[in-house]
């Protein structure tokens, strides 16, 4: 009998707590539901409410107006005294300025403290009238002041004050009622499930045990605030756009619309953000970003534990390797510093699912294959190849390499009938499901000019570790990267740690005197070809490896070489190849070594774990530094990293918000800017054809027309590759401009929705047989 049947033999139903407890829970959970609805209280500030520090009223601006002539800055207006009760909020100051990124407001509330008021300070800009900022206000309120700072820059006119509240607050409640009954009501079930049919001891070790590892992995998500990181501002504006484009309908995210103050940014066509949505549904729960980087990383840690864990655990066919090699992964340097220290998201989704790929190529070339379950050994590896896809490109590069590589060494077992099948059904199914992501990126890549077209000139031999890197200790928080100039000092914590090092010396000196032979020939062959793999890796990571003679070679070498940035990425496939090493010693121990071997192997390992994972934790949340934001606005919207998804040629620096700029007799009116699009009442009164300028980054994609005539408007990337629409002579109408998914995009879509039901169908029928 199955867990499932099992469970429902419980009849938990009929027991009278277990009702009971459903009824309370569905009550609070219904309260919670009708706390999303009903009118949300506006509190509006005007000129009577202001505190006026220095300027005077305007009749122009309808505000206290003040400029570069008065000599004056600081504090200009404050709103203060304002009472509140705990909640979430939108801040909307009302202004008008001529400057970009010069003033500023921000919040105080000296009665709770800062720990209980969590917004961010936020600048003016000069094409916009307001600000729209997030606040979350953990306690009441009655001394919350909001200060309009002035730097002496241009001028700044402040009309009043609006904060609105929000159902954020509601909707995070009722997210956390949820979970929390749902993990009492899944202990509740444990408990009866245990008195019933008493789970074994293992069993329940292994839990413990993963639980152990989750909690220590999870270290740096126990602070209330973020490491600061390199790459974590960029990945958090990606969260950003997909919780701006859901919240103006586009569906799947094309175009982060709020991207580069309002131009927008495609980083969605070039970067899947498939696992990213996760992220972005805690932000439209109501989380902020902090809290949000905090629920996200964490379900991220107990997916790669438990992906871990299942990998090896079915590689090795005993649970408690499985747990060993889990924690080796899921603790090792090289993942704590790429998803904490470095914050390199996209390799950070890489390393969880590359051990769903070792099982699967595994199972391919190991597995008899006349057993029933051969012809579904395509699952693991079609997972692990179409989350890579869609999750980090260039961590699939270096996966498409070794896996070349693993090809050749295992090719006779390559053109076996039923193992070729595999393999290509692996492969056909990986671009199916993933074909919603590729057709959009091949597009623009075939088809456009971006600067990540361009970047074939960067050399990255000198980025590469020294060989003292391998076999470092006690990596600490460091700051270098770039070691041809720096050398070690300070470095970045780059490097697989001495316990996966520890577990390769091991399996050398087992098969140097022979004591791995007692092994079975496939683990001896697995561990052997994992750890040539995994020197190898290694070796590609070193400054000594030829890869400016590589990329010199021809242009598809200079685009691939220059495209991987730094050579320490290769860590990622010896990361994954030592574990897998160091479970084949584990399992070589624990079969057929003394108990003073066994104790020795696992005690010693633990050591060397903590000895380089913990020291490296402890010591980075000593030293490096706190980041604390708490939604868009204290991010900013500027960043784009190395701006590899812009049109080439491009000055992001000269993005600002702008009514339309038109030429010639052109006039505009009832301008409003949307996500992704635009609307204004134009008219040319020429005799010639004209054009008006757009605040909007163009890609291909963008359309312009009039909808009272329906006429289609030429749409183009102007000056600055602006979205450019050409008015033509003697009209008069509104015109609308916005972005859409050509048919093709959609075709691929569809294409992916139809791979997943019909795989999701025929796994369903054939469990059922």
């Amino acid at each position: 009998m199955g867990t499932y049947a099992k469970i429902k033999a419980l009849k938990l139903s009929s027991k009278k707590i277990f009702r009971i407890l459903l009824l309370l829970e569905a009550i609070l959970l219904c309260l919670g539901v009708a706390g999303l609805f009903g009118k949300d209280a506006v509190y509006e500030y005007n000129i009577d409410a202001m505190q006026v520090n220095f300027g005077a009223y305007d009749d122009n601006y309808m505000g206290v107006y003040v400029d570069s002539q008065s000599g004056n800055s600081g504090y200009m207006v404050e709103f203060p005294g304002i009472r509140l009760p705990r909640g979430t909020y939108r801040v909307q100051v009302h202004y008008t300025t001529d400057t970009n990124l010069k003033n500023s407001f921000e919040v105080a509330a000296n009665d709770i403290g800062s720990e209980s008021l969590r917004i961010n300070t936020a600048f003016f800009f000069a094409g916009w009238s307001e600000t729209n900022e997030e606040m979350w206000l953990l306690r009441d309120t009655e001394q919350l002041t909001v200060r309009v700072n002035y730097t002496g820059e241009g001028s700044l006119a402040v009309q009043g004050l609006t904060i609105k509240q929000t159902n954020a607050w509601n909707r995070i409640c009722l997210f956390v009622l949820f979970v929390l009954f749902t993990a009492v009501n899944l202990i509740y079930v444990y408990v009866q499930y245990d008195k019933e049919y008493e789970i074994p001891v293992q069993n329940k070790t292994v839990t413990f045990l993963l639980g152990v590892i989750i909690l220590f992995a999870s270290v740096p998500l126990t602070l209330d605030y973020m490491w600061s990181s390199g790459d974590l501002g960029y990945h958090l504006m990606r969260v950003e756009g997909i919780k701006d484009g859901i919240l103006n309908g586009q569906f799947p995210i094309r175009i982060s619309p709020e991207w580069q103050q309002g131009y927008g940014y495609a980083s969605p066509i070039f970067y899947g953000e498939t696992v990213l949505y996760l992220a972005a549904l805690f932000r439209l729960i109501g989380f902020s970003v902090t809290t949000s980087y905090r629920l996200f990383m964490f379900v991220v840690t107990v997916a790669t534990v438990l992906i871990a864990y299942y990998c090896f655990q079915k590689m090795f066919g005993k649970p408690y390797i499985g747990v060993f090699c889990s924690a080796l992964y899921s603790l090792s340097i090289y993942r704590i510093y790429k998803t904490y220290t470095c914050g390199s998201w996209g390799e950070c989704f890489g390393i969880m699912f590359l051990p769903l790929l070792a099982y699967g190529f595994y199972r391919v070339f190991t597995q008899e294959i006349h057993e029933r379950s051969y012809k579904r050994s395509w699952v693991p590896l079609t997972i692990g190849f179409t989350m890579l896809i869609q999750s980090h490109l260039l961590t699939c590069e270096l996966v498409g390499f070794f896996t070349i590589l693993l090809c050749i060494v295992m090719w006779k077992k390559v053109f076996r009938f039923q193992t070729f099948v595999v393999l290509a059904k692996t492969v056909v199914y990986s671009i199916l499901l993933s074909a919603w992501f590729l057709v959009p990126f091949l597009d623009y890549m075939l088809t456009g000019d971006f600067v990540i077209q361009h970047v074939s000139e960067r050399t990255i031999q000198s980025r590469g570790l020294y060989p003292a890197h391998l076999f470092f200790t006690f990596f600490g928080n460091g700051g270098t990267i770039f070691f041809d100039e720096y050398g070690m000092a300070g470095t970045d914590p780059m490097g697989v740690g001495i316990v996966l090092i520890a577990g390769l010396l091991l399996f050398c000196y087992f098969l140097f005197t022979g004591r791995m032979k007692r092994s079975a020939e496939r683990e001896r062959a697995l561990g052997k070809i994992a750890a040539v793999f995994g020197i190898l890796a290694m070796i590609m990571s070193l400054n000594l490896f030829p890869w400016d003679r590589i990329q010199s070679m021809n242009q598809i070498t200079a685009t691939l070489v220059s495209s991987i940035q730094f050579p320490n990425r290769f860590l990622t496939i010896a990361n994954i190849c030592l574990t897998v090493v160091a479970g084949v010693v584990a399992k070589n121990v624990l079969e057929y070594e003394k108990k003073e071997w066994k104790t020795c192997f696992f005690v010693g390992m633990g050591f060397c774990l903590g000895l380089g994972s913990l020291y490296l934790t402890e010591d980075t949340m000593a030293k490096r530094g706190a980041v604390r934001v708490y939604n868009e606005q204290g991010m900013g919207t500027g960043y784009i990293s190395g701006a590899e998804y812009l049109p080439y040629g491009a000055d992001a620096s000269l993005f600002m918000p702008h009514d339309p700029v038109c030429t010639g007799a052109v006039s505009v009116s009832d301008y409003e800017k949307k996500a992704l699009g635009a609307e204004a009442y134009l008219e040319n009164t020429g005799e010639k054809q004209e054009k008006a300028a757009f605040a909007l980054l163009y890609y291909k994609g963008y359309r312009a027309y009039c909808p009272e005539s329906g006429e289609e408007l030429t749409c183009y990337a102007g000056e600055n590759f602006e979205v450019t629409v050409d008015i033509p002579a003697n009209f008069a109408g509104t015109v609308e401009v916005g972005f859409e998914s050509p048919w093709y995009w959609r075709a691929g879509e569809c294409v992916t929705l139809i791979a997943l039901v019909v795989m999701a169908a025929a796994g369903y029928r054939n469990k059922k047989r």
